[in-house]
C-alpha cells in the first residue's frame, strides 16, 4: 500500500515521540496504526491531522536548538546529516550547522563521529525500512568562526533504517568545552537524514532472491 507524503512525515513524527513519552509499553508502530485508523473514522482525528503534518514538516526541515552559555539561554536552529559505515551503518560521520539567534558567533559548526547502538535484538541489513529504539553517543569538533572546542554528547531516539538510508528523529544533550571561551551546553530535537555505506554492496537483493 502507498502511504501519502503527509502520512509518511506524520508517521516520523509520532514514531519519534510517543517511545519517549512512554504512554505505554505497546510499540511505536502500533500506536501510530491505531491513530491513523482513528483519524480516518473520527472528526477528531481529522482536524488534528493538519497540525500533526505542520509540526512534521518543521522538525524534518529546520530542529530547534536550545543553548545555555554564560548563564543566559539562547535559541536558533541546527539541521545534521550523516554517513554511515559498518555493517549497518551504525558507525557515523555526521557534519551539523546551527544558527544561534544572536549577535556574534552566531554560525556554529560540528565535525564528529557518532556511533547508534541499536536496542532492537536481532536486526540485520534489509532492502526494507526497519525501526528501532536508539541511543547514540559521540564526540564532534566545534568552530564559530571564532573559538575552537569539543563537544561529547548522547542521544536518544527511534531511527527508521535500511541498509543504505537512515531517518533518525531524536534528542540530543551536548556539552562543548571551548578552552580559550566559555563553554556551553545544548539541547536539540528533531529529524536526522544520513546515508550508509555507499560505497558498499551488501548484495541483500542478490541473496533475498537466491533464497526464494
Amino acid at each position: 500500500m502507498k502511504f501519502r507524503s503527509s502520512y509518511v512525515i506524520l508517521l516520523l513524527v509520532l514514531i519519534c515521540v510517543l517511545p519517549m513519552a512512554g504512554y505505554s509499553q505497546e510499540s511505536p508502530v502500533n500506536h501510530v496504526n491505531s491513530i491513523l485508523h482513528l483519524g480516518d473514522k473520527s472528526e477528531t482525528g481529522n482536524s488534528t491531522l493538519p497540525i500533526g503534518i505542520g509540526v512534521a514538516s518543521f522538525f524534518y526541515l529546520l530542529n530547534p536548538i536550545v543553548l545555555f552559555q554564560n548563564d543566559r539561554i539562547g535559541g536558533g536552529l541546527t539541521k545534521e546529516i550523516s554517513l554511515g559505515f559498518g555493517y549497518f551503518g551504525e558507525h557515523r560521520l555526521a557534519a551539523e550547522y546551527s544558527y544561534i539567534f544572536r549577535e556574534g558567533s552566531s554560525s556554529h559548526l560540528r565535525f564528529g563521529y557518532k556511533y547508534d547502538i541499536l536496542l532492537k535484538d536481532k536486526l540485520t541489513p534489509s532492502n526494507l525500512l526497519q525501526g528501532t529504539s536508539v541511543v547514540s553517543i559521540g564526540a564532534s569538533y566545534f568552530y564559530d568562526f571564532e573559538y575552537h572546542g569539543v563537544s561529547p554528547e548522547i542521544s536518544y531516539g527511534y531511527s527508521i533504517r535500511n541498509d543504505k538510508l537512515l531517518i533518525y528523529p531524536n534528542l540530543k544533550l551536548r556539552y562543548t568545552y571551548i578552552p580559550d571561551g566559555s563553554n556551553m551546553f545544548d539541547f536539540s530535537m528533531g529529524f536526522m537524514i544520513g546515508f550508509a555505506n555507499p560505497f558498499i554492496d551488501l548484495k541483500i537483493r542478490k541473496n533475498n532472491n537466491s533464497d526464494k
